[in-house]
């Protein structure tokens, strides 16, 4: 991103706009005349690496690699369905999706970018440090993030970690124009370096985002096809053998993009090159999709020392749920998902999910079922912290049962087998032992264990017999 930036720069002043002789019939569609709502992209550059040098200071100075598994769907757009994608490109491109990618590198390293891989980055750059991705910790950061953005503008979309758009219409009641709510959003980030971009959709204000200085914004203003016409095409949000393509036929900007119609661009790069021909002219249809805040009730405590005693963190869990069952959004009401974060000494943050069987109206409820799948949990090194989150939080007080209990035993075997289903995504291996041939004089022949369906009859199977 950072190269796309200087080529930018370097070009504006000498590169005559192409625009001019592109065909009139194959022009960029003419903006609505209602003017759309704004937007702002809120872009944190190489977020992974900079999570990494909040932790460990000592790797500003040094030239790294964040590295991990991509699985990027969008790849396989680029692989041709035509006469030339053969079986084994279509193999190729499956077995790039688990390869081993550049997710951020340091700001140094210029000619690296994310979505590279990792064997083109270590060739360009050898003896680089290679750094294996915290994902965990890269989530739980953006998080806190967005959780803090969340005060103060109600429609926010977390994108990717490190990537949000906001939807900042309406706010000019509130805090003025489009300069003073990018400084409020600045503000709000300010342990990062943070660019901003606003424009009338997605792409434009991504767009914007990379001409932006640390912790300020810029704003498309006037005709999008001019703004974007000697973009970069590694700028593009596209999967990097794309880039390479296109790249490889010459063409390096935006303005190269948008003076070739859509059809030619659609037969030679499939899907994608259609969605790179829209982004050329600043055309992205793609709607803001706010993050629905899940009502929820936290509690956090640190530990004094590091531990991995249950003797220690049992307690902290029981007093934990008993001041998160104190708090008034529980009063007379139940849980059914108990979510657990601790931060873990010099290793990954360490997280648990335990979802009740039963909706917990108590902290002894509650406890019960962490405590049964506590012991099972492998902790992988001494716990720093811990939070508990308490979500689904319902007013369900009891339930209707059944009058007969053979028929209440069978629905409730039934729900069993359907949330482990649900739960292992395969068939959960529950057996009942049926009669076939109890006169038989053959011990095998007399009884099978049949596996039980979540349908209840039709799709039982005998699997074995004796």
């Amino acid at each position: 991103m950072r190269r796309a930036i200087t080529k930018i720069k370097a070009q504006t002043a000498v590169v005559t706009p192409r625009r001019a002789t592109r065909a009139p019939s194959q022009k960029a569609p003419s903006a609505p005349k209602n003017a759309p709502k704004s937007l702002a992209c809120l872009r944190i550059p190489n977020f992974p690496w900079q999570v990494e040098v909040m932790r460990k200071p000592e790797l500003s100075d040094r030239s790294a690699i964040v590295a991990g598994k991509a699985l990027d769907l969008s790849e396989e757009l680029t692989v041709s369905t035509g006469t030339g994608g053969t079986t084994a490109s279509k193999t190729a491109a499956k077995n790039s999706l688990s390869s081993r990618v550049v997710l951020a590198a340091s700001p140094d390293l210029t000619d690296v970018m994310p979505g590279m891989p990792l064997t083109e980055a270590t060739s360009r750059h050898r003896g680089v440090l290679i750094i294996e991705a915290d994902t965990p910790l890269y989530a739980l950061v953006f998080d806190e993030i967005i959780e803090n953005l969340e005060q103060l503008v109600p429609d926010i979309e977390a994108a990717a970690p490190g990537l949000a758009y906001v939807g900042i219409w309406g706010l000019e009641n509130l805090y003025g124009d489009d300069a003073h709510v990018v400084r409020l959003l600045a503000g709000a980030i300010d342990d990062f370096d943070l660019r901003i971009g606003v424009g009338d959709n997605k792409w434009l204000a991504y767009a914007a985002s990379l001409l932006s200085r640390a912790n300020s914004g810029r704003k498309v203003t006037g005709e999008p096809g001019r703004f974007l016409d000697q973009f970069p095409v590694d700028s593009l949000p596209v999967p990097y053998p794309l880039i390479k393509r296109l790249h490889a036929f010459g063409l390096t900007t935006m303005g190269h993009i948008a003076d070739i119609p859509r059809g030619p661009m659609e037969a030679q790069f499939g899907q994608a090159g259609g969605t790179a021909w829209d982004l050329a002219n600043g055309i992205d249809d793609r709607p803001l999709m706010p993050k629905r805040s899940v009502p929820g009730v936290s509690e956090h405590l640190d530990f004094p020392d590091p531990t991995v005693s249950m003797a220690t963190i049992v307690p902290a869990i029981e007093s934990l749920l008993g001041r998160a069952y104190g708090r008034s959004q529980l009063s007379r009401r139940f849980a059914r998902q108990a979510n657990i974060q601790s931060q873990v000494f010099q290793h990954a943050p360490w997280t648990m999910r335990v979802s009740f069987k039963d909706p917990a109206g108590n902290k002894n409820q509650a406890l019960f079922a962490i405590k049964s799948k506590l012991d099972m949990a492998e902790i992988p090194g001494p716990l720093e912290d811990m939070r508990i989150t308490l979500s689904g939080i319902t007013g369900e007080a009891g339930r209707q049962e059944s009058m007969w209990k053979e028929v209440k035993r069978d629905t409730d075997l039934q729900e069993t087998i359907s949330q482990l289903r649900s739960r292992l995504r395969m068939a959960p291996p529950i057996y009942q032992v049926r009669e076939l041939e109890p006169w038989s004089r053959i011990p095998e022949r007399r009884y099978a264990l049949v596996q039980l369906s979540s349908s209840g009859s039709g799709e039982e199977e005998a699997v074995k017999v004796g």
